[in-house]
């Protein structure tokens, strides 16, 4: 039978802890998809013509998923796809 241990830590350490896992896991999550998870000006500068403003209209119509500010670069091109 496994052990059970008892571990004592500070709520902010916790935080930091989970928040840095849950974001290595969407990153490997992402990568395992050959996607990219970019924020809105560099999602701008990768495809052209697209602007902020409308990147926002878009993202508001097509209810795109953020994380933390950032978007999945596959995700906002195939919502350009299907406008």
């Amino acid at each position: 039978m496994s052990e059970i241990k008892m571990i004592s830590i500070p709520e902010n350490e916790l935080e930091s802890l989970l928040d840095r896992v849950c974001r290595k896991a969407i990153r490997e999550a992402f990568a395992e998809q050959e996607d990219e998870f970019l924020n809105i000006k560099q999602i701008c500068d990768r495809i052209s013509g697209l602007s902020w403003y409308t990147f926002k209209n878009l993202a508001k119509e097509k209810r795109l998923v953020s994380v933390n500010g950032k978007y999945s670069l596959k995700a906002v091109k195939d919502a350009m796809r299907s406008e």
